[in-house]
């Protein structure tokens, strides 16, 4: 089988260059992934499972870990993430008390605002404007003080401004500034208190629920609907339904969890900014071990490992069959057959695609001892026949 007698030249070296092609298309794929680690938007495979159609659906939507993104539209479940990251963020970058402060009012807010005031003047009454709870005034620090987790809402300044009758005096102008600066401090809501605003209400009325919980009923109606229409979803019609039924879901989840995936990155960098240069030194955050990150790191090694076999003709039919087998697997995550969806993109393709033709060519170089014709297995051949002659 390794003799090129009974196959031409020219055979032997297209054949050899297609293994060589598709070794350094394999192997660039996976350095490609590998170099977007060092970018803030790092590959994953996580978009093309979700996306994923044909009798396989399922299987490959269940690697996504959460393939409809309902996880970012639970204030529970964000909430619990968010507070997993933490710990993991002070245990990797090993966190003096002050930058764990920092981290903590960064999500949870602090627990008050405060500006200076000398004194309180004459006609200002928190108790009558029913504001007791949420402001107050300590003669002791100066200092005119809003609840952290209350806030103080425009409305309620504009009623304190109301009980200001002299506002030339010293005392009330000073009285006024303070109001103002310890208000614009009191605007900004914590991540945490815009994640629960964002999904549970209006961003003055931040923790009441509002009609966003009839969007994420509607959201949950939308996914029923998509799932009943494509078991039964045959004809082109009523494929292209189902695909404006799809995309329509994906807005709307687009509309509710993105907005809460922006500020977990916005999380995450504003976290950077309190690290040193010697904490930085320690490398990204690695993510927690899930699924995705265990398809991912196989996907990345199995490109980028099997393109270096097929290159180096090193165990070339097993490099080859096992390559197939891999891009076989990215074949059946979005199938051009007939009665599925048709995968987003420019390629129109029935049947057969560029990842199913991918697979044929390596099956035949499975089959071909190119390794011995170009490459490290006649080699090895030659090592195993001087073993097996002192043997």
């Amino acid at each position: 089988m390794t003799s090129l007698a009974k196959t031409s030249t020219a055979a032997v070296v297209f054949l050899v260059v297609l293994r060589l092609g598709l070794g350094w298309q394999l192997l660039y794929e996976g350095l490609w992934k590998i170099d977007t680690f060092r970018t803030p938007t790092p590959w994953s495979s996580d978009g093309y499972l979700k996306s994923a159609q044909g009798p396989m659906r399922n299987l490959f939507r269940s690697l996504a870990n959460d393939a409809n993104d309902t996880s970012w539209m639970d204030v529970e479940q964000v909430e619990a993430r968010w507070n997993k990251w933490r710990n993991r963020f002070i245990a990797h970058y090993k966190l003096n008390d002050s930058q764990i402060g920092a981290l903590n009012r960064l999500m949870n807010g602090p627990d008050y605002f405060a500006a200076s005031l000398e004194t309180l003047p004459e006609g200002v009454n928190f108790e009558a404007a029913k504001l007791k709870d949420t402001i107050r005034f300590d003669a002791e620090k100066k200092q005119l003080i809003v609840d952290g987790k209350r806030h103080l809402l425009a409305t309620e300044k504009a009623t304190l401004e109301t009980q200001v009758e002299n506002a030339d005096s010293v005392e009330h102008t000073a009285y006024l500034k303070a109001l103002n600066e310890v208000f614009t401090r009191a605007s900004r809501l914590s991540f945490i208190e815009r994640m629960r605003a964002h999904l549970q209400g209006n961003p003055d009325n931040s923790g009441n629920i509002d009609g966003r919980i009839s969007q994420l009923q509607l959201y949950s109606e939308m996914l029923s609907r998509y799932e009943q229409k494509h078991a039964s979803a045959k004809m082109p019609f009523e494929q292209e339904h189902l695909a404006r039924t799809w995309s329509d879901a994906r807005a709307k989840a687009k509309e509710l969890a993105g907005p809460v995936m922006a500020m977990d990155a916005e999380l995450q960098e504003e976290a950077g900014q309190l690290l040193t240069i010697d904490q930085m030194k320690k490398g990204a955050l690695p993510k927690p071990w899930n699924t995705l990150k265990v398809v991912d790191i196989l996907t990345i090694a199995g490109l980028a490992g099997l393109g270096i076999l097929l290159l180096l003709g090193l165990f070339t039919r097993f490099a080859a069959f096992s390559a197939a087998f891999m891009i076989f697997g990215f074949y059946m995550a979005m199938p051009p057959l007939p009665g599925v969806p048709e995968a987003p993109g420019p390629e129109h393709s029935f049947i057969v695609n560029k990842n199913l033709i991918e697979v044929l060519a390596l099956l035949a170089l499975a089959f071909l001892p190119t390794g011995h014709w170009f490459g490290l297995d006649s080699l090895v051949s030659r090592i195993r026949l001087k073993k097996a002659a002192k043997a």
